[in-house]
């Protein structure tokens, strides 16, 4: 009877584990779409920065 209360124990403390590195992989799928997230705003940033740029370039040819 002590034995089998034991494994049940054991099974329930697996089961919390599996739970928690489920958990932490979520998290670390949350943080990997974070990065991906502010990657693309920085090639936004970059984009615009390009467009502004060349937007001087044009106001420059414009006034020679």
């Amino acid at each position: 009877m002590q034995v089998d209360a034991t494994k049940v124990q054991v099974d329930a403390t697996k089961v919390q584990v599996d739970a928690t590195k489920v958990q932490v992989d979520a998290t670390k799928v949350q943080v990997d779409a974070t990065k991906v997230q502010v990657d693309a705003t920085k090639v936004q940033v970059n984009a615009t920065k390009v467009q502004v740029d060349a937007t001087k370039v044009q106001a420059h040819a414009s006034k020679v």
